[in-house]
């Protein structure tokens, strides 16, 4: 078989005078590209070029379905990037930042939007430029018309914050802001569904009453609690239901001789029916009383009682015997039913 048609495989050993084409495109493969690796898969074929030709350059990927040709005039093109070296020593510490507030030096009368325009002693800062608006605290939202290098600023109120008192004293934080917005109140919405009716409430009806006396002996505060008595009369109400009750006491005490101010007398209120237990935070002491001074003192407190007509009594003690005592003109108890 001749050579005269290049596509024909020869029976014999290709030579340089006589090679078919299949022998000369195994060649140029070869030679241009060096060994490729065919590999089927389900019927597909793949070939993988040497050298990852297949995905390219580690910082020169191939882009997907790009030509090897195309591939490499975009390299001859743009240029090789070559390799990230490896990480350099970390660099020294910049200068510390400064922050992007200030404060006012000095207090300053607080303008009003007729008469807008204040000047501000500020610490001096580079963030507080020109044109910029600013908020002061207590005071307001401002436009900076210009900011002095002393740290003086230049202002023109543009709203004030409710209720800015008339001087803004100094030490008030200055920021950075935008304009203020404006406060818009949307439409109201649809009514809901009207909610389940409740259970009806319990029948209840007020009850008060209270306890006072034209005249009356003092009582002399002894070291011991004991109930206060006028001789007359002694200061307690009778709570007619069982219930919760609201109960004021309001008590007037008076120095005698020879009290000193370290001495005090200290009263509460005492629910005295069958087992007597004080009512829970009506007690309430007093010092420093000079020789017929004359002061008040006011338990207001909640009893809880278990059981209709039950009384509630004060009571009262001292640091020291016969020093102070309550008066019996000057002392009034009131109570009402709440629950």
């Amino acid at each position: 078989m001749s050579c005269c048609n290049p596509c024909n495989t020869v029976s014999e050993t290709n030579t340089a005078a006589c090679e078919s084409l299949p022998s000369q495109i195994q060649n140029f493969t070869t030679q241009f590209f060096g060994a490729v690796i065919k590999t089927e898969v389900d019927g597909a074929v793949t070939w993988s070029l040497p050298c990852d030709l297949d995905v390219g350059l580690e910082n020169n990927p191939r882009a997907e379905g790009e030509g090897l040709a195309c591939y490499f005039l975009r390299l001859f093109s743009d240029g090789i990037v070559g390799l990230t070296g490896p990480q350099g020593n970390p660099g020294t510490n910049g200068a510390a930042g400064r922050n992007a507030y200030t404060v006012t030096l000095a207090s300053f009368v607080q303008p009003s939007l007729e008469q807008p325009n204040v000047q501000v002693a500020t610490s001096a800062n580079p963030a507080i430029l020109d044109d910029l608006y600013v908020f002061i605290a207590t005071s307001g939202w401002y436009l900076v018309n210009e900011a002095d290098p002393s740290g003086v600023l230049f202002l023109t109120m543009v709203k004030a914050v409710a209720g800015a008192p008339a001087v803004i004293t100094a030490g008030k934080l200055v920021v950075p802001s935008g304009f203020p917005g404006a406060s818009i109140q949307g439409e109201q919405g649809i009514q809901g569904p009207p909610g389940a009716t409740g259970s009806p409430g319990a029948s209840f009806t007020a009850t008060n009453g209270s306890f006072s006396v034209p005249s009356g002996t003092n009582y002399d505060t002894q070291v011991a609690y004991a109930a206060v008595d006028f001789t007359s009369s002694v200061p307690e109400v009778l709570l007619p239901a069982e219930g919760s009750y609201l109960i004021t006491a309001v008590v007037g005490v008076i120095g005698l001789a020879t009290v000193a101010a370290t001495d005090k007398v200290t009263l509460k209120l005492r629910n005295t029916s069958g087992t007597p237990v004080d009512v829970t935070g009506s007690e309430k002491g007093i010092s420093n009383i000079i020789v017929g001074e004359e002061k008040q003192v006011i338990l207001n407190s909640i009893a809880e009682t278990t059981a209709p007509n039950q009384t509630v009594a004060l009571f009262g003690k001292a640091t020291t015997s016969d020093k102070i005592a309550v008066v019996a003109n000057a002392t009034t108890l009131t109570f009402v039913r709440i629950e």
